[in-house]
């Protein structure tokens, strides 16, 4: 019986195999090429398992973003060339009171920046600004009204603009002429059709500002449509320009516009409508809202990244640990949850007695997470001594000299030290702290905590320098020491997890290519295997073709001696 061979493929390599031989070449091949990529096997899996850490890491970074993005909104300000930084406890809020129990809302609008002092104010709306409108007589409208000439428009003490009209325009020609220098003019034009016909009526687009309207030559215009009399005056004036008047504090004010935003400092007032007997008290307050709402989103973070601790210590009953605890006895994990339960338990801030969380109502329960077991401590401190709960929070920073300015603050500890300073011709030329020059670094008026020093993470400015000591003081405030340390760590271009997570996909790099490489070896030595094991099967099934053809001859020799 003859041994057939078959024809196989492998990725472009067409060859026979078969049972001539007996072998079954094709497990043959693939085992061998099992055992050569045996150890891309295991390098893929430990790139996996480091992606698996890097989500994780990644996942530890937002978390403790969380904390810090809370802490922001509490903690202190630094300066810059440009502007001072606020927080919460600059913000204020405006609250509004009717005298005769209406909604206050109603009648004016205030937004408070940080600019405005807290106080209270008594206000009362007479009138309201108003800007001017005049109507014209009806016109029939689409038919031209047969009127040439030029008339000037515009508003008192503003920029006027010659209005063309020709015989063939319409009433709405006019409008639309109109309109279309209205940015020049200030005034602007609607139609109002009844059934008497189609009335033009003009605007200024402020309010109390009063319209100028005369002819300039041909057709008088104006008198034409009805807007004006035979004397120039207006004929039909549907509203008057009036300003707005209100009282704050028995002081009148009179304004050109329903938004006054130069009256008090901080404040913007939008007046809404006017009153009659009716005073509006408002308060100006701090945002008390903004500050509780930072301190139970601090506690809602620092809780979300306890639950992910404990999820990465999970150990079964069994000893064996859990599959989702991918940071099990992660140094980096183990140390920022360290640090942080230290701050938690630890004293901070400038004020004498509210120094720890427990002070504000906020305690560890049984499973170390953040709760607020006395919220009306909160309340009452929030609203009755608001200064102690900034200063618990907040960096307080003092110098001797006021032109010291804090630019940067990104440590954790507090300082109380003399800075000297030497100014030659104008500039900074050294400063040091008892006697060390090495402390800090100069750039230009800028003073940098020297990279290694204690002071590193500190940067001042110094304004309009002289020669002398500046006493300096900086106690941190529980809010700044949260945010330096979750910089630390969840910093996505300096942090200690993002350097972690830098090397882990530096790791894998070289690991994938390792793969590659040798994945790309095995199916080199699969094509040798390949071509080894045709030409073996086809040698075979050559001697197979020959002994079948000895054997015809020899069985045809046979038959002839017969």
């Amino acid at each position: 019986m003859t041994n057939t061979s078959s024809v196989s493929t492998s990725g472009s390599t067409t060859y026979l195999t078969g049972t001539i031989s007996g072998l079954d070449t094709d497990s043959l091949i693939e085992a061998a090429v099992a055992q050569k990529t045996a150890r891309a096997d295991t390098i893929d899996a430990k790139v996996t398992a480091n992606e698996t850490k890097i989500a994780s890491y990644q996942s530890l970074q937002t978390l403790l973003q969380a904390i810090s993005d809370s802490m922001t909104a509490l903690a202190g300000t630094t300066y810059s060339s440009v502007t001072t930084t606020t927080n919460a406890f600059d913000e204020k809020s405006a609250y509004l009171t009717a005298s005769d129990g209406t909604d206050a809302t109603s009648v004016i609008a205030v937004d408070a920046d940080s600019d405005a002092v807290a106080a209270s104010y008594e206000i009362t709306v007479t009138q309201l600004a108003k800007a001017m409108k005049v109507t014209s007589t009806a016109q029939t409208a689409g038919t031209a009204l047969g009127l040439s000439g030029v008339m000037s428009v515009g508003v008192d003490g503003g920029t006027a603009a010659e209005i063309t009209v020709t015989s063939t325009m319409t009433v709405s020609d006019i409008a639309a002429a109109i309109n279309a220098k209205t940015s020049t003019t200030g005034v602007t034009a609607t139609l109002i059709t009844s059934s008497t016909g189609t009335r033009l009526v003009m605007s200024t687009s402020d309010t109390n500002q009063q319209i100028s309207l005369a002819s300039a030559s041909g057709d008088d215009i104006g008198q034409s449509l009805g807007l004006t009399d035979s004397s120039g005056a207006f004929a039909n004036v549907l509203q008057a320009a009036q300003p707005s008047i209100v009282t704050i504090d028995g002081v009148e004010i009179e304004s050109d516009g329903n938004e006054l935003t130069d009256v008090i400092p901080g404040l913007s007032i939008s007046l809404l409508q006017a009153t009659s007997g009716q005073t509006i008290t408002l308060d100006i307050e701090a945002n008390y809202d903004d500050i509780k709402t930072a301190i139970t989103d601090f506690i809602d973070a620092y809780n979300a990244l306890r639950a992910f601790v404990v999820t990465n210590q999970t150990v079964g009953s069994g000893g064996v640990v859990a599959d989702d605890a991918v940071l099990f006895a992660d140094g980096i994990l183990r140390d920022v949850n360290r640090q942080l339960s230290a701050l938690l338990g630890g004293k901070s801030g400038s004020d004498d007695e509210l120094t720890d969380l427990s002070a504000l109502g906020i305690t560890l329960n049984s499973a170390n997470q953040l709760e607020l077991s006395d919220e009306t401590s909160l309340d009452n401190l929030l609203l009755t001594d608001l200064s102690s709960v900034a200063a618990f929070f907040e960096t307080k920073f003092e110098a001797s000299d006021s032109n010291l300015k804090l630019l940067k603050n990104d440590t954790t500890l507090s300082y109380d030290f003399d800075l000297e300073v030497t100014v030659t011709d104008g500039a900074i030329s050294s400063v040091s702290v008892d006697g060390d020059s090495s402390l800090f670094t100069i750039s230009g008026s800028r003073i940098i905590g020297a990279t290694g020093s204690i002071y590193e993470g500190l940067s001042f400015a110094l304004a309009t320098p002289t020669s002398g000591t500046v006493s300096v003081q900086i106690t941190q405030g529980f809010a700044n020491l949260i945010t330096s340390l979750m910089s630390d760590y969840a910093n996505t271009t300096t942090g200690v997890i993002q350097q972690r997570i830098n090397t882990l996909d530096t790791v894998n790099s070289d690991l994938t290519e390792q793969s590659e490489t040798i994945r790309d070896n095995a199916e080199t030595y699969r094509t040798k295997l390949i071509a080894k094991y045709s030409a073996m099967e086809t040698e075979l099934y050559a001697a197979q073709i020959l002994q079948e053809q000895i054997k015809a001859i020899l069985g045809a020799s046979s038959d002839d001696d017969d």
